[in-house]
């Protein structure tokens, strides 16, 4: 089961006292839930094509949301789909003799080919006023309504099943029915509205990139959020978790279809999200651009047969492209040698595996009206991004130490105390995409000309986001 944009920031199971996830919960209580997982970009569509592929962006070519079909009139860049002599989760097990099928959201280019799959539906319901309801909210429901079908009336033979639903997205629709407000409406409920994270202010713009800093002229939905106080973030905080309490109610729906099956027992459960969100952290609403943790952080729980039950989050460094081949051993078909992601089946055993010192991750572009590149090298303690910018002569760096900076607060790329460990981490980058063919110094850059006329910060922003600017 998949979550779009769903944080664990806000679930029990990662050590929320208020959860809006109890469903959730209550699978990683009897399985185990990663700590330190993280998406290759966040961002939909690249990000599923590459979970389903196994490849990073660079390497499956899906780079952004564009395609040929989803709002052709609003983007500028259109990646190829997946070729197909790409190797899928979908065509492996459903070579390997597996009922495969998907339920929900796709929007992943091709990637799940040798899936059965159908278009996603709208089944209504009704809502909370405070609460808008969309798409993402009536397809989620439709989509928990085909899977439990499914699970009812399928056979007793291996299969894959996965119900990707949209929700929180569904946030992305509230930001927008309180774009430009500063102060929350009149009358407004402020009974029970969570606290702002403690990374919610912003003092040193000047030190962050500038794909940072005016990420409200390239993202519409930070532009609409640009003028909000500091109670307007604390209703947008409990709005998110309204929504996440969506599709945990979905979520629900579906295992106990699941758990009616004579075949519960011998089933593998498998949550997760295809990246995070901002909750206020920098100031920042749903996601686009930066690599920081609120974003590319997400939840991974599993359970299931065989699989040992873990008190405490297991602490390797995991990607979402340890899914293909998680789900290839579980199955007991050969991953493909060209899939760069790891098993997490000795994890899940109760073993302790020699794991990898660091994961990454990527930017490129939303939909082409600005392409700033952007990479991420992240280890225990230490995370380095680099961002190339048309504006800027040089890219554009930051450091965090982790350990004493959890919230990413204050970079340490220009401090000479830290000149030993900014060069190691350049290093490491430098050999992770010399490794595995990224030319990220060749990915083209674009700004708007008339994006980025207001002081750095985005409380300054004035006038539309570049999707809306006149095409040049």
């Amino acid at each position: 089961m998949i979550a779009d944009q769903l944080s664990p920031r806000v679930m029990g199971a990662y050590g929320d006292p208020s959860s809006s996830t109890p469903t959730m919960d209550t699978v990683a209580g009897g399985g185990v839930r990663f700590g330190r997982a993280f998406t290759p970009v966040p961002l939909c569509q690249p990000a599923r094509a590459s979970l389903w592929s196994g490849l990073p962006p660079h390497q499956n070519g899906v780079r952004s949301n564009g395609n040929p079909t989803q709002f052709p009139q609003n983007h500028l860049h259109v990646d190829p789909p997946v070729g197909d002599h790409v190797l899928t989760v979908g065509s492996l097990l459903s070579d390997a003799g597996y009922t495969a099928v998907h339920f929900g959201k796709e929007h992943d280019r091709g990637a799940l080919r040798g899936f059965l799959t159908e278009p996603e539906a709208e089944t209504p319901i009704e809502g909370d006023p405070r609460f808008p309801l969309n798409d993402d909210t009536f397809r989620d429901r439709n989509t928990a309504d085909r899977c439990i079908e499914f699970l009812k009336c399928h056979a007793d033979d291996p299969f894959i099943a996965v119900a990707d639903f949209n929700n929180p997205h569904n946030i992305c629709g509230w930001v927008g029915e309180h774009a430009g407000l500063i102060e929350p409406p009149a009358g407004a409920d402020g009974i029970g509205l969570p606290a702002l994270p403690d990374n919610f202010a912003v003092d040193d713009w000047d030190d962050r990139p500038d794909a940072v800093a005016y990420l409200c002229c390239s993202h519409p939905r930070q532009a609409q959020a640009s003028r909000w106080s500091p109670q307007m973030f604390r209703y947008y905080l409990r709005a998110y978790r309204h929504y996440c309490q969506r599709v945990d109610h979905e979520m629900n729906r579906v295992l106990h279809a699941l758990h009616a099956r004579p075949d519960a027992n011998d089933t593998v459960i498998m949550i997760f999200a295809d990246h995070g969100d901002g909750l206020a952290c920098h100031g920042m609403v749903t996601k686009q651009t930066a690599l920081y943790d609120q974003f590319v952080h997400v939840p991974l729980i599993v359970a299931g047969p065989g699989i040992h039950t873990q008190t405490d989050a297991l602490p390797p460094l995991v990607s979402l492209l340890d899914i293909l081949p998680t789900c290839c051993e579980l199955a007991g078909v050969d991953t493909p040698k060209d899939k760069p992601g790891r098993s997490l089946l000795p994890w899940l055993n109760g073993k302790t595996p020699a794991w990898r010192d660091a994961v990454f991750a990527a930017w490129f572009t939303e939909w082409g009206h600005t392409i700033c590149p952007a990479r991420m090298v992240r280890t225990e303690r230490w995370k380095y991004t680099v961002y190339r910018d048309p504006t800027q002569p040089k890219p554009q760096e930051e450091l965090f130490d982790l350990q004493d900076d959890p919230g990413e607060t204050r970079t340490l790329h220009t401090n000479p105390a830290y000149a030993a460990t900014l060069n190691a981490l350049r290093d490491r980058l430098a050999a992770e995409l010399e490794q595995s063919a990224d030319r990220f110094w060749d990915e083209p850059t674009r700004v708007h000309p008339q994006a980025r006329q207001h002081p750095r910060g985005f409380r300054h922003h004035v006038g539309p986001a570049a999707p809306a600017m006149p095409r040049v």
